[in-house]
C-alpha cells in the first residue's frame, strides 16, 4: 500500500470531506518530485515468553502456563511522516504532524495470535491455542529516548482448548475436556528499552480477561467465577527488532 493511502486510512474522518481539498491541491503536488532515497516503511516484530497465571481455580490447579507473544506491525512514526511530507495533502499536514507513532496492522496479518498459548500439562491442566487483540490503543505514560512506559489496552477473542484430570470433573482415567470461545479485552503495561536503532527490549505484564468458561461444559455455557476459566496473564519479556520494508 502507498505511504500516502496508508496514512489517509488513519487520518481521514470522512472521505467526502477530503474530496475537494485534494483536488485543489493535485497539480501542485504533481510538481514535487518523489524522495530519492529508497521507498520502505519500518516494520517491527517482537517475539518473547509470558508466564500465564490463569483465574483461580486453575491457579491452585497448575499455577503457571507457557505463552509466546507475538507482535507484528508497520510503523508511522514523524520520521516517516517528514520523508513523505511533500506526498501528504496540504489540509492534512497538521494532523500528520500531531502523529508520535501508529501501528497498523493489515487484515491478514490480524488473522494471526498476538499470544500463543503451548502449555503441556506439567500436573493437571494443559491449554492450547491462541488470543487475536485485532483492535487497541497504547497510552504513553513516559517517553523519552532511552525508555519508555506504555499501558496498552485491546478488544480480543480467546480460542483455547484445555484438558484436565482435576478440573470440570476430570479424573486420571477420564480426563475433562473443555473448548474455549470467548470474546474479551487486553490490559496490559510495557516498559521499553532501546539498545540500537533496530533492537529493542521490552517487559511488563499483559493480562487478557473474557467471558467466564465453565471447565468441562459446553462452549455457550457461562458458570459462576470461581468455577470458570476468565483470565490468562503474568510477566512478560519481548525482544523487539525493527527493519524497511519496501514500498
Amino acid at each position: 500500500m502507498p505511504i500516502l493511502l496508508l496514512l489517509l486510512a488513519m487520518l481521514l474522518s470522512s472521505s467526502s470531506s477530503a474530496a475537494r481539498p485534494a483536488k485543489r491541491s493535485a497539480r501542485r503536488h504533481q510538481q514535487v518530485e518523489a524522495p530519492s532515497a529508497p521507498r520502505d516503511i519500518p516494520v517491527e516484530i517482537a517475539i518473547g515468553p509470558v508466564a500465564l497465571i490463569p483465574s483461580p481455580q486453575a491457579t491452585f490447579d497448575q499455577p503457571v502456563h507457557i505463552g509466546i507473544e507475538l507482535h507484528m506491525a508497520a510503523i508511522i512514526d514523524q520520521a516517516l511522516i517528514r520523508r513523505y511530507r511533500s506526498q501528504i495533502p496540504a489540509w492534512a499536514r497538521g494532523a500528520a504532524s500531531g502523529l508520535k507513532e501508529v501501528r497498523v496492522r493489515p487484515w491478514w496479518l490480524a488473522l494471526v495470535p498476538e499470544l500463543f498459548v503451548i502449555s503441556p500439562a506439567f500436573l493437571n491442566t494443559g491449554m492450547y491455542g491462541g488470543i487475536w487483540r485485532p483492535l487497541g490503543v497504547n497510552l504513553p505514560l513516559v517517553d523519552t529516548p532511552g525508555f519508555s512506559l506504555k499501558l496498552g489496552a485491546d478488544v480480543d477473542v480467546v480460542g483455547l482448548f484445555v484438558h484436565s484430570t482435576t478440573l470440570g470433573g476430570g479424573t486420571k482415567t477420564a480426563p475433562s475436556y473443555t473448548v474455549v470461545i470467548r470474546p474479551g479485552v487486553h490490559l496490559g503495561l510495557a516498559a521499553e528499552v532501546p539498545v540500537t536503532s533496530s533492537v529493542r527490549f521490552s517487559a511488563g505484564w499483559s493480562s487478557d480477561l473474557f467471558v467466564p468458561q465453565p471447565f468441562g461444559r459446553g462452549v455457550f455455557e457461562i458458570a459462576p467465577l470461581e468455577d470458570s476459566l476468565w483470565h490468562l496473564g503474568g510477566p512478560f519479556v519481548l525482544v523487539h527488532y525493527r527493519f524497511g520494508l519496501p514500498l
